[in-house]
């Protein structure tokens, strides 16, 4: 029989409660007159006789905490919150000790890994991609709990293919631009079919003192296995042009797949998962974007202005830059950049050029950042 949990109070620390019950209540019978003896008299506190009526009282608490458990345990819930007990006098001498709370069912409070102090964890974009329908890498996740390093890789299964596994080259870029690459990663699946598949986790060979040291990666397939045999890609992956930041900023916009923004020439039009199509194509042919709708949430370009803006010196130039184009901007976003402005002239008055720092946060503005 498992133990069931009680508390006067609304929770249980360490534990969360996923479904409410009802009120319950039971009681245990005391002899006739039992309180009417027990507050007789005040004398009675401070001789042998008071601690006989505590033992009895103590008893029928404990009786009635008991039987409350049991009656809880033989129910779809697990624990009691509010739980209190009473000494009731009913008509016809009658007293009893009445236990009472509201049923629940709880479950261990998720732990999360980040609490664990020997916890290490990095997730990192990757920088490259297959112009085709074979999985596409777009993460890479380092783990270590203290004991070795483990690796753990997600792919884009567009052709919702029952891939079962993948060996790849990974390519890993640090914070000092250092590469280091592992050969030959063999990468499984419990759930193949999804459209986002995520790889358990391999043992690999990256000191765990590196990993928070990572800053990108790239991934280079050298096969893949479904349950139609056993594939190479054959051709070389694109490598991603944009900066981390605007890279990380895509994702959040366009999905976890994106690596380009949108653009069209009227012959062709680049799709944000990067593969290039004929302009007469309604959608992407590799991952079913529509062209019509990555047209309507097309906003305002801003990167012609800000390479202008770089050319300036001061941020009063650069105001005039922004006046320029301000009528094609978002109206959400012109009295922010104006603000910006602003406060870069103050500053700039006091501690000299902010162009560097206006500029930037006119970026993180578009970005989203």
């Amino acid at each position: 029989m498992l133990e069931v949990m009680i508390t006067s109070g609304t929770s249980f620390d360490g534990y969360d409660i996923i479904e409410y019950g009802p009120y319950q209540f039971s009681q245990e019978i005391l002899s006739s007159n039992f309180l009417k003896e027990l507050g007789s008299s005040m004398a009675d506190i401070v001789t042998d006789r008071s601690s006989v009526y505590h033992e009895k009282l103590d008893g029928a608490m404990n009786e009635a905490i008991k039987s409350f458990k049991d009656m809880v345990s033989k129910t779809k819930y697990n624990a009691v919150i509010g739980f209190q007990t009473n000494v009731v006098d009913y008509s016809a001498n009658i007293t009893s000790v009445v236990a009472s709370g509201t049923l629940v069912s709880i479950v261990k409070e998720y732990q999360s890994e980040f609490k664990k102090s020997d916890f290490i964890r990095n997730e990192v974009y990757v920088h490259n991609y297959y112009d085709k329908l074979v999985p596409r890498a777009v993460k890479i996740v380092l783990a270590s709990e203290g004991s070795g390093t483990k690796i753990s890789a997600w792919f884009n299964n567009y052709n919702m293919d029952d891939i079962k596994a993948i060996k790849a080259d990974i390519e890993f870029v640090n914070i000092y631009g250092d590469v280091t690459t592992l050969t030959g990663v063999d990468f499984v699946f419990d759930k193949p079919n999804l459209s986002l598949i995520k790889s358990d986790y391999t043992e690999c060979k990256l000191p765990e003192k590196y990993i928070k040291m990572i800053s990108a990666s790239k991934v280079y397939i050298v096969k893949y296995v479904t349950s139609r045999g056993v594939f190479s890609c054959g051709d070389d992956p694109i490598d991603i042009d944009l900066s981390p930041a605007k890279f990380k900023a895509l994702k959040m916009k366009k999905g976890l797949d994106a690596v380009e923004n949108y653009k069209s020439d009227g012959l062709v039009w680049t799709c944000n998962c990067g593969h290039v199509n004929e302009g007469g194509a309604e959608e992407c042919i590799i991952c079913g974007r529509k062209q019509d709708e990555m047209k309507k949430n097309i906003s305002f370009n801003y990167e012609p202005m800000v390479a202008e803006m770089q050319e300036k010196e001061f941020v009063i130039e650069i105001k005039d830059v922004l006046m320029k184009y301000i009528k094609d901007i978002d109206s959400n976003l012109r009295m922010q950049l104006l603000e910006i402005m602003e406060s870069g002239i103050q500053y700039e008055k006091t501690r000299g050029n902010m162009k560097d720092t206006v500029i930037e946060k006119v970026e993180n503005l578009f970005l989203g950042l």
